[in-house]
């Protein structure tokens, strides 16, 4: 199963607001594969989240980026960390061709996969537009919130720029590393505000309600859902996810991801007898020698105690008094027509599972067709020859 890839940048101090991004993300979504950029993250908090995330069928990669120097880029707002510049590095340390980086500060509501089938048209990133630049001439993108695309970023050696900009232009990155992003990438490509919804900068504008619930909610600013006081909204909904358990998470998997057939469908191999009698042929001795084989046996009528006393066979299942869409639905998923049921056809079973290309084999004295329906006629004193063209066939 390949896996997307989404990236988050943080230090040992956010690990709580990290833990539940990555909640909320798994809360929704499945085969992911998280990288960790950090510089001091412990190897027990991954030794743990590896734990949970295997449950889930996802991964998680520490990738340490130690003595990169980010410290002295600029930091024009205290709650903007030098971690926030790791971000940089993305295209140089993750081998993907395409990831989705997430601020820790970010809980994501619902399934992302359809981020991942953008066409990006020959761009470096995908983003929303920031919110302060609504009420500006300005276009800049908000960059809590990036779809890279990791092949052109190579290509146009997306680290290297970004390195020189913010070396040689640094009186000019108000907005630290995202003011770097926007000058590098001016003509990105612009997501739906559903992808990056800045509910922290409800402290400076009056937006309207929120009537859908975003995708990804970003509490942007420094008014935090954590923060002992802050009235910004869905700051329950932070709080939610914080609480959620690892085990909640997988129940819910578990459900969506139940196969209900699987109490129909035990054996790789479904084979079917439509009957009006209780008599099949030696269906005792070829249920106990093929155990891979299920035997779906049906009735229009209720069944006998001859036949119910083969339920309590692994690979007999009963179907009484069936109407004719199970009928069909056992004929379609069957691989084998076994036409040994004594007395007469019924419905034209054997007719029909010839036109549907099934494998057809009788005995001489339960045959309802002549011989050129059948790939296999076996005397009925001798069912082991039935067994074996049965196995013969498993293998073609």
């Amino acid at each position: 199963m390949s896996r997307n890839a989404i990236v988050f940048a943080a230090d040992n101090q956010y690990v709580s607001q990290l833990t539940t991004a990555i909640k909320s993300v798994c809360a929704h979504n499945q085969h992911i594969k998280f990288y960790i950029l950090n510089d001091d993250i412990s190897k027990e908090w991954f030794l743990l989240m590896s734990e949970h995330l295997a449950m889930l069928d996802c991964t998680i990669q520490d990738v340490k980026l130690v003595g990169m120097d980010f410290e002295k880029y600029p930091n024009h707002f205290g709650h903007i960390n030098h971690v926030t510049y790791f971000r940089y590095m993305i295209p140089e340390v993750v081998p993907e061709d395409r990831v989705l980086y997430l601020d820790t500060d970010i809980i994501v509501t619902g399934d992302v996969t359809s981020l991942f089938l953008r066409n990006m048209e020959g761009k470096m990133l995908a983003a929303v537009r920031d919110v302060d630049e609504i009420y500006s001439s300005r276009t800049d993108f908000n960059a809590g919130v990036l779809l890279l695309n990791l092949i052109e970023c190579r290509k146009q050696k997306f680290t290297k720029h970004l390195l020189e900009i913010t070396e040689h232009r640094a009186a000019e990155l108000l907005w630290g590393d995202q003011s770097a992003l926007n000058l590098l990438c001016p003509d990105y490509i612009a997501l739906e505000r559903t992808y990056n919804c800045q509910v922290g900068q409800d402290t400076y504008h009056n937006f309207e309600q929120i009537s859908t619930l975003p995708t990804i909610i970003h509490y942007s600013s420094p008014h935090k859902p954590w923060n002992t006081y802050s009235g910004i909204r869905l700051r329950n909904l932070w709080w939610f996810y914080h609480d959620l358990d690892w085990a909640e998470i997988r129940g819910y998997w578990k459900i969506r991801s139940r196969k209900y057939e699987r109490f129909e469908k035990v054996r790789p191999h479904q084979c079917f007898i439509l009957t009006n009698s209780q008599s099949i042929a030696h269906i005792d001795y070829l249920s106990d020698k093929l155990p891979e084989i299920q035997f779906n046996i049906a009735a229009y009528s209720p069944m006998g105690p001859d036949l119910l006393n083969l339920a309590d066979k692994e690979n007999i299942f009963l179907y009484p008094s069936a109407n004719s869409l199970t009928i069909q639905r056992l004929l379609e998923e069957s691989t084998y027509y076994l036409d040994i049921n004594h007395y007469t056809e019924v419905d034209d079973i054997v007719e029909e599972a010839k036109q549907k290309g099934k494998k057809l084999f009788t005995f001489d004295h339960t045959m309802h067709r002549d011989a050129s329906y059948y790939d296999g006629i076996v005397s009925h004193d001798n069912p082991y020859e039935m067994l074996q063209l049965v196995k013969e066939s498993l293998d073609e």
